[in-house]
This record gives C-alpha cells, structure tokens and sequence, in this order.
C-alpha cells in the first residue's frame, strides 16, 4: 500500500513536470483586448483568460487560483507562473495583443 501512494505521488509530480515542460514549449499564450489611447487595454487580463487561452491550446484545465501574473495594463509581453505541484512551478509568457475590429 505504502508503496502505491509513493507511486501515484511519483506521477502525479512527473505529470505536473511535462505539463510545466509543455507551457515552457509552447512558451506564449496570446490573450486579445480592446485598447485605448497609449495601447492601454480595457480591464485587465484575468486569471481565468489565461486557464482558457492554455486549455484551447493544451486541454489541460488548469486552476486559476495557482496563477500568478504581474499587473498588465497595455499591449506586450509579460511573464506569468503557474504551480503545478508544491515542487514545480511553470513558466510562461502572456501576449497581450490588440483585439481586431476595436
């Protein structure tokens, strides 16, 4: 018994790895706003764009609540983290880009 928990334990850690592993690939996940004057964008970019924009790409659903993002107010690229595991953490970028038609 002692055994298997050391086992599902092992994978559950080694699937937290391939997915951080998978977003440092992938490496940008493209979130498009509506701007306003100077490229500021309107709101803000959510933790819950981000799960989406990674599920559309990945079908891993994540939860937003392990997402940490730096304030984002205009159009560029910015580095976000995601804990995946008490042991890993992945790191990824956040393309914020102008929404077409706006």
């Amino acid at each position: 018994e002692k055994q298997r928990q050391e086992q599902a334990a092992r994978d559950v850690k080694a699937k937290a790895k391939a997915m951080a592993i998978a977003l440092s690939t992938i490496g940008k996940f493209v979130i498009k706003k509506k701007v306003g004057e100077e490229d500021k964008i309107f709101g803000s970019v959510t933790t819950a764009e981000i799960v989406d924009a990674i599920f559309k790409q990945t079908g891993r659903e994540l939860d937003k609540k392990d997402i940490e993002l730096p304030e984002i107010s205009k159009l560029g690229t910015y580095t976000a983290s995601i804990r995946l595991h008490p042991e890993v953490v992945g790191t990824f970028n956040v393309v914020v880009q102008r929404e077409k038609n706006a």
